[in-house]
């Protein structure tokens, strides 16, 4: 890793600031940053060659031991797992239907039931492998009645999205209607990580195929995901992303056409332009293996005292409402700060303390700064997870935060309700 002063050259140099995360693992804030254990793999996997499918041999077993599946690929995020999920199940071991997806012309099987989307759905990617989704309000008290009936001849799978503790409906009883009826159910569990037992619990509770995303609080590199499942539908997945310019007789997985899974290796699969780095693949090994290691109870300390920290800083300005919260908005144990619009004359909105926070220019001050440095370093960008049901409430989530951020966050909110309020006085 550089060390500090040559990356700030570097930065310099590309023109570019680095911002200061309030969001959280979001992928527009560029995610986690992994643990120098990671990176240091990462670095180790760059400076060699490796066929990518002993890669993904061995992080399939790595997969296994972390999450109690059949089998796992790493994929370039979760996006992408849950896009080779679904290509999975419309085209199982069948060459000949994975070189046709996207097209779902003459399948008997083409359809993925799926719950109705949200503010946060990420059905997309389903929809990119060609399957024909089937929406259910997966909310309603007659859910599972609603998902049975609409189960037909040409139902390929049935989707979950895991968004909230609370999650409906009930993950095992889905899961038994689904094989009653010889259907793979998939979870998109990208966002479910902490606690950490989520990291199992889903094929615990029946489910076929499982996306995870690797850059968020799993710690492994950014555009990272897993999938995790049955085998055979994790075979499928693997052939539809890797680069298939290979021969029968004498492709690395020649093995699989030996045991009679597959006729033949397929064309290039839907998942191509989703290929997964030798780097990636190791840096999600990398990470899964110290995932157990990691103490929850410590980082969620360390969360609360920083929000505590802040709220005790800001929640004495009337510009704004100021609210500290014990748990993230599914419900995960989580601490964050709701800022809300204020009230009356004095009240300043969300929208114009966001366009502050992005538009800061003035030097960063802290007490653990000098000022030789502050004349160097210009403020950086804070940015704020905003609330997509209304534009009058954003959160501030600690989960990436870096030392001195908070200092810097506490500086650049109340700068800008002062200069709020200097405005309403003129």
């Amino acid at each position: 890793m550089l060390p500090e002063s040559e990356q700030r050259t570097l930065f310099e140099q590309l023109q570019l600031r680095p911002i200061i995360n309030g969001v959280g693992y979001a992928t527009r804030v560029s995610g986690s940053c992994p643990h120098p254990d990671v990176v240091a793999a990462m670095s180790a996997a760059s400076s060699q060659y490796f066929e990518i499918d002993d890669l993904l041999s061995a992080a399939s077993q790595q997969i296994q031991e972390s999450t109690g599946a059949e089998a796992g690929i790493v994929t370039c995020g979760a996006g992408a797992a849950l896009t080779l999920a679904a290509a999975a199940c419309l085209a199982g071991n069948n060459p000949d239907v994975m070189d046709q997806l996207p097209d779902i012309a003459g399948l008997t099987r083409s359809e993925i039931i799926y719950p109705i989307p949200g503010p946060f759905d990420y059905d997309h990617a389903i929809r990119l492998s060609g399957a024909r989704l089937v929406l259910i309000d997966y909310h309603a008290p007659n859910a599972l009645d609603q998902i049975e009936r609409s189960i037909t001849d040409r139902t390929a799978a049935i989707g979950f999205v895991w968004l909230r503790v609370d999650e409906r409906p009930d993950l095992e009883k889905l899961a038994e209607l689904a094989h009653r009826h010889h259907l793979p159910l998939i979870v998109d569990a990208a966002c479910a990580l902490p606690p950490k037992e989520n990291l199992t619990a889903f094929i615990r509770g029946g489910a076929d195929l499982v996306a995870y995303s690797g850059g968020k609080h799993l710690g492994g590199p950014q555009a990272s995901g897993i999938l995790c499942g049955r085998s055979d539908l994790i075979r499928s997945a693997w052939v539809q992303m890797v680069d298939m310019d290979v021969r029968a007789g004498t492709w690395s997985l020649q093995h699989w056409i030996q045991q009679g899974w597959l006729s033949r290796p397929p064309r290039h699969g839907i998942g191509r332009s989703m290929k997964v780095s030798k780097e990636s693949i190791i840096g999600v090994m990398s990470a899964l293996r110290r995932y157990p290691i990691r103490d929850p109870e410590t980082e969620y300390a360390a969360w609360d005292t920083t929000i505590r920290c802040i709220y005790d800083a800001i929640s004495d300005l009337p510009e704004l409402k100021i609210t500290r919260l014990a748990t993230g908005m599914n419900g995960q144990r989580y601490p964050n700060l709701r800022i809300e619009s204020g009230e009356g004359p004095q009240g300043m909105s969300v929208r114009d303390l966001i366009f502050a926070l992005r538009q800061r220019a003035c030097p960063a001050e802290s007490a653990s700064t000098s000022a030789m440095t502050l004349a160097a370093v210009p403020a950086r960008k804070v940015i704020l997870a905003e609330d997509e049901q209304t534009p009058d409430r954003a959160f501030l989530f600690p989960s990436c935060l870096q030392p001195g951020d908070a200092d810097e966050i506490i500086l650049a909110i109340r700068q800008a309700a002062e200069s709020y309020r200097s405005r309403i006085v003129r």
